[in-house]
Formats: structure tokens, C-alpha cells, sequence
């Protein structure tokens, strides 16, 4: 288990790694060939009419109502709370049985 978690917390610093540096090799490119009015291809969000965005990641258009982006990211942060939670209650009742005498 130990090193599952350790593999996808590699994974998941690797991808974050890879979007950054896409993005960062993207505005170089942009600030040299001096066209910046171009659409970014990595990520972009763009707001349009009736509350809308526009979101577009690695070339493929989605668009979302405001309320649906936001709902999905508040329900991954209460999630990624709770797992947390869990796991520092657990971690602390363990600590707290090897000190009990």
C-alpha cells in the first residue's frame, strides 16, 4: 500500500509538472513569435453570454454552466477533506495506542 501511495503521488506531481511546463514552453513561444491574441492551447477558460465559460484543455472545447465547475471542484475539495480527516484519525488513534499502557 505504502508504495502505491507513494507511485501516485508521483504520478499526480509528474502530470502537474507537465501542464506547467506545457504551458510555460507555450507563453515562450508566444513572447518570441510575438502573438499573443491567440487562443492558449494547453488550458484556457473564457467566460461567454448567460453565464457561461468556456474551457478548453489541449485543444478540446467544453463548455459548463458556472454552477456545474463549481459544484464539481466544491464536491473534490469536501472529498479530498474528508480522506484527510479520515486518515489523521487514524493515524492518531494508532499513535495514541502504542503510548496507552
Amino acid at each position: 500500500m505504502n508504495v502505491t501511495v507513494r507511485l501516485t503521488g508521483l504520478l499526480i506531481v509528474l502530470l502537474i509538472g507537465v501542464v506547467l511546463g506545457l504551458q510555460t514552453a507555450e507563453r515562450g513561444i508566444q513572447k518570441v513569435s510575438g502573438m499573443p491574441e491567440q487562443q492558449p492551447q494547453t488550458f484556457s477558460i473564457k467566460k461567454i453570454d448567460n453565464g457561461q465559460m468556456e474551457i478548453a484543455v489541449m485543444g478540446k472545447q467544453v463548455q459548463a454552466a458556472p454552477g456545474q465547475v463549481v459544484n464539481y471542484m466544491s464536491n473534490a475539495g469536501q472529498s479530498l477533506g474528508q480522506i484527510v480527516k479520515d486518515g489523521a484519525r487514524v493515524v492518531i488513534e494508532w499513535m495514541a495506542s502504542i503510548f496507552d499502557p
